[in-house]
């Protein structure tokens, strides 16, 4: 490297391969990989990343869509409210979606058909939203009420946002309104009331009371200018323009395709392989089968083989039980001859653990106390999306995270939006604890530091998650989460809400911690 300022060497680097088209998560990423490549400190990436910013944020930026609502009548008390809205996005090609939430207060149909939006022009689409100044039926009281518009753009050229939104304000008078109303002030002994410039001609009457020692200041506060005869007052205006802002936080979380060299494998199976002799096996079944054969998704012996574990395992039976999300939760159903408990409560036929016990151990033993030798044991624990997102809204970014890859999503992660499952994780109790998991994957894969919220366990991240494993259109795909620690995929640095399709052999660096991402194979059972 050469003796001028470090900034300069990799800003000069990143310039000359960037492309015109480049967006600024894609510079980022340049900036990042080619610091790493030449041993440039990371605070110098920063200061970099930064002047890069600046140079594209001084750049024209692309028009914002504009939204317009045509009220036909100011909002009244009691009255039906049928405003149009239309919306001006010369730059975006695609249909809008359109998400539009009234006040609670107010009676509206959420099914509206007239909320769906149609086609003018190019680039011009118009709606209607439809509700009454009334709450369940009565008349509503006079005050504020808010409409909430989201709007959100498919097949987006990478330099424009996907997410806007916009809250519009209703400040609702009294129904008698058109008569001007009632102004009327009422003030003790020693009141002071200001009303200067305060137009009271737009009052049908006005009432000031005050003692003795009341102050009252009504500089121009009445117009005196006389309206000249046979002039007709200005109907008021009754379209408006409202500015639609980027979400944000929406934004923000947008993933990207990250670019590999590698060719996308399909796979229903996977395992991590960690350097220090763990394993985690991902498999993506409706439903898995446990026991003894080969046969089986996840196969239960007592192992290393041997003479001893190879007797102990006769106890557990071809196939010992099924494993099967449900609407409720997660069913056990016992196939064995040995039978099995679940928290120490022998099974009988079935047992279903219910989704609320996410995040809790399920103790499982292969076997009734007193009728084998030794018990095989497992434990279970359900992991579900958080309790604070609605299923829409899980389900709105999840089809988001397909359309992006080009897939669609999955029957079984459609019924597991609906059970609020996300995975299952079986682990090895007593024998080869610790050693090896299996994962059952239905919707999502947290990978990170906490047994109970993570379902490939990381175990020198601390707490925290550090990344999203997903299955679409029959690959893996990982998703590194803001705030993680470095990621590294084949030494690539792996941006946070980047997506990255997986194949057989990659090295995985997270944190400290290194995996071989591969297909699934059992401890001793090549």
């Amino acid at each position: 490297m050469d003796t001028q300022n470090p900034a300069d060497t990799l800003y000069k680097l990143v310039k000359t391969g960037l492309d015109s088209s480049a967006v600024f998560h894609e510079v980022e990423a340049q900036v990042q990989a080619v610091a790493v490549k030449v041993g440039i400190p990371d605070a110098v990436a920063s200061d970099v990343i930064e002047r890069f910013r600046s140079e594209l944020q001084s750049c024209d930026v692309p028009a914002a869509p504009r939204l317009l609502v045509d009220w036909g009548e100011l909002p009244r008390v009691g009255h039906q409210v049928r405003p149009e809205f239309s919306l001006l996005c010369p730059q975006y090609s695609s249909r809008p979606e359109l998400t539009i939430s009234v006040d609670q207060e107010l009676d509206h149909n959420v099914d509206d058909v007239l909320r769906r939006p149609q086609f003018d022009e190019t680039g011009l689409w118009s709606f209607h939203v439809p509700f009454r100044m009334t709450s369940d039926t009565i008349d509503c009281r006079p005050g504020q009420y808010m409409i909430d518009v989201g709007v959100t753009f498919h097949d987006v050229p990478a330099e424009l946002p996907r997410f806007y939104r916009c809250r519009i304000r209703l400040n609702v008078s009294n129904a008698d309104s058109e008569q001007g109303g009632v102004l009327e002030i009422d003030g003790d002994g020693q009141s002071m009331v200001n009303l200067q410039g305060y137009n009271l001609k737009q009052f049908s009457r006005v009432v000031l009371k005050g003692g003795e020692d009341s102050v009252i200041n009504l500089q121009d506060a009445i117009d005196t200018t006389e309206q000249v005869s046979g002039d007709i007052p200005d109907k008021p205006a009754t379209t408006f323009e409202y500015q639609l802002k980027v979400d944000a936080e929406k934004q923000a979380r947008l993933p990207t395709v990250a670019l590999n060299q590698t060719a996308r494998a399909y796979l229903d199976a996977c395992g991590f392989f960690f350097a220090d002799g763990r394993r985690s096996l991902v498999m993506t079944r409706p439903r898995l089968t446990f026991g003894r054969s080969r046969d089986n998704d996840v196969i239960l012996r007592f192992l290393p083989p041997g003479p001893e574990h190879n007797e102990l395992s006769k106890i557990i039976s071809r196939t010992h039980f099924i494993e099967e999300p449900t609407s409720e939760g997660v069913d056990l159903r016992d196939e064995s001859r040995a039978g099995m408990e679940v928290n120490y409560s022998v099974v009988r036929d079935r047992e279903l653990v219910p989704a609320l016990h996410a995040g809790d151990h399920t103790h499982i033993d292969l076997g009734v106390t007193g009728t084998v030798p030794q018990k095989f044991e497992l434990e279970m624990v359900i992991f579900a999306p958080d309790r604070r997102e609605h299923r829409d809204e899980l389900e709105y970014w999840d089809e988001l995270y397909c359309e992006i890859v080009g897939g669609r999503l999955s029957r079984i992660a459609r019924e597991a939006l609906d059970a609020r499952i996300n995975a299952v994780r079986f682990d090895r109790v007593g024998n080869l604890a610790g050693e090896e998991s299996y994962v059952h994957l239905l919707r999502e894969i947290v990978i990170g530091g906490s047994p109970s919220q993570s379902s490939i366990v990381l175990q020198q991240s601390g707490p925290q998650a550090q990344a999203r494993l997903l299955h679409i259109d029959r690959s893996f795909w990982l998703e590194p989460l803001p705030g993680a620690d470095s990621i590294t995929i084949d030494g690539v640095p792996a941006q946070a809400r980047s997506l990255t399709p997986l194949a057989p052999g990659m090295q995985i660096q997270f944190g400290s911690e290194q995996a071989t991402f591969d297909r699934p194979s059992q401890l001793y059972l090549n």
